[in-house]
């Protein structure tokens, strides 16, 4: 079988989609307090960009699906910006379409879609730039500092998500740096907000982040295997409508091969530290 010019072009978008998502996963699950904290912006760069595309090339296949594997304009994909949110409720419109419930379950007060719209804002040029734009006293500011709103939806995860274990083990990592270090160190690391901490206050911090990246990455997770359920679906309704004449160039790979990785088990992605 012979390869259109269309079907590798969906293949690269969909590597790039999958090495952003992967990407911004770990680094997610490696950002910290400290020199870690950068990584914290690798994390919402590379997620913010790898739902954008992995919802924009929803858009496109419903399109394909829909009028005999022609893509569609570029105004129908760029009006979107980088509007996650936008993108996310015509996909879930996609869905209704197509009588597929995969997304039913994500409610607007759900943590994958709070930190969908976390990674909205941050998408945002008031977000992306935030130092810059403050320090050079631009219009764009609308994010209070992708820091310490992030640091929110970690306060969340430890307050409605975390296991009364997770919680015990953060506050026992502050007991156990007083009792070992005592008055005969002190930190130099600020918090999310920038205000200064005790050591024992850093271990206790350190330990929260740690256990709110693990919970955030499952339920980024759980969201993409539902988006890989719903490029599936389409996917079966594009290869359906090949064209006459056309069945024997493909034009649309097996998309939902490139989100193979969001296996979606609460144990497995609990351990994981490295994506994919």
């Amino acid at each position: 079988m012979a390869f259109s010019p269309t079907w590798f072009l969906l293949e690269q978008e969909g590597l790039l989609a999958q090495a952003c998502l992967c990407n911004g996963l770990t680094a997610l699950r490696r950002a910290n307090l400290g020199d870690k904290k950068g990584l914290f912006y690798s994390a919402f760069f590379e997620l913010s960009i790898g739902f954008e595309r992995v919802l924009k090339l929803i858009l496109i296949l419903d399109h394909m699906a829909r009028n005999q594997l022609v893509p569609p304009d570029s105004k129908t994909v760029e009006d979107y910006g980088h509007k996650l949110r936008s993108l996310f409720d015509a996909a879930k419109g996609v869905c209704a379409a197509h009588g597929v419930t995969a997304l039913d379950s994500f409610q607007p007060n759900s943590l994958p879609i709070a930190i969908l719209g976390f990674l909205d804002d941050f998408a945002h040029p008031g977000g992306r730039y935030s130092n810059i734009n403050k320090l050079t006293g631009h219009k764009h500011q609308t994010m209070a500092g992708p820091i310490a709103q992030w640091s929110k939806i970690a306060n969340r995860i430890m307050r409605e998500h975390a296991t009364p274990k997770d919680r015990q083990r953060a506050q026992l990592n502050g007991l156990v740096a007083s009792a070992a270090f005592g008055g005969a160190a002190a930190s130099l690391i600020s918090d999310m907000n920038q205000q200064q901490m005790g050591v024992a206050q850093l271990h206790v911090q350190a330990s929260e982040l740690d256990t709110a990246a693990k919970h955030t990455i499952y339920a980024l997770v759980t969201l993409i295997a539902a988006l890989r359920e719903l490029i599936d679906s389409l996917c079966d309704s594009a290869w359906a409508a090949n064209p006459p004449g056309k069945a024997s160039l493909a034009e649309v790979p097996d998309m939902k091969a490139f989100f193979q990785f969001a296996w979606a088990d609460r144990q497995y992605v609990m351990r994981k530290r490295q994506w994919p």
